[in-house]
């Protein structure tokens, strides 16, 4: 399973992938507005990422590797799952800090809703995003979603969103 865009290819993640995974999840800054860093030791979360690669497959459960067609570097991750919190599934993306400000993270997003719409029989599709992530914000908004309420998940408020299938 691929999804090519313009200037990404969306595909599963490989153990190739980790190094750039890894470094993502590791920087405060990248993961300022998702949950901060990993508590876990390299060789935990390599693990942990090994065991997801063939169960990110799943029904209601993608998660793709985004790709740089152009170096063909591994900048992020953009799926939808089950949540629980968010009463739906939800879209969720993160991106490696030298990647952002290229609008890979709406072109990668808007690939994914259109994946998730034409290959499920779901109706509509939710999102967390805090509010002082502008980027996030934006890359919803530009996608179609609505503010529905603010939400706390895992001791964090954050705002919950919702797309309708048109």
């Amino acid at each position: 399973m691929k999804i090519e865009t313009e200037r990404l290819i969306l595909r599963k993640h490989s153990t190739a992938d980790f190094e750039r995974f890894w470094s993502m999840i590791t920087d405060p800054i990248s993961k300022q507005f998702t949950g901060g860093v990993t508590t876990l030791t390299y060789e935990q979360r390599f693990k942990i990422f090994c065991e997801d690669i063939d169960m990110n497959f799943l029904g209601d459960n993608m998660e793709f590797a985004v790709v740089e067609k152009s170096s063909m570097l591994y900048i992020g991750y953009c799926g939808f799952r089950e949540c629980e919190d968010l009463d739906g599934i939800e879209l969720f993306y993160g991106y490696c800090r030298d990647s952002w400000g290229n609008g890979f993270g709406y072109e990668a997003a808007a690939s994914t809703v259109a994946y998730y719409f034409n290959n499920t029989e779901h109706n509509s599709l939710v999102a967390a995003c805090n509010m002082e992530n502008l980027a996030s914000v934006n890359i919803l908004k530009r996608l179609g979603f609505n503010f529905v309420k603010p939400v706390i998940i895992n001791g964090m408020s954050v705002d919950k969103y919702e797309l309708c299938k048109s």
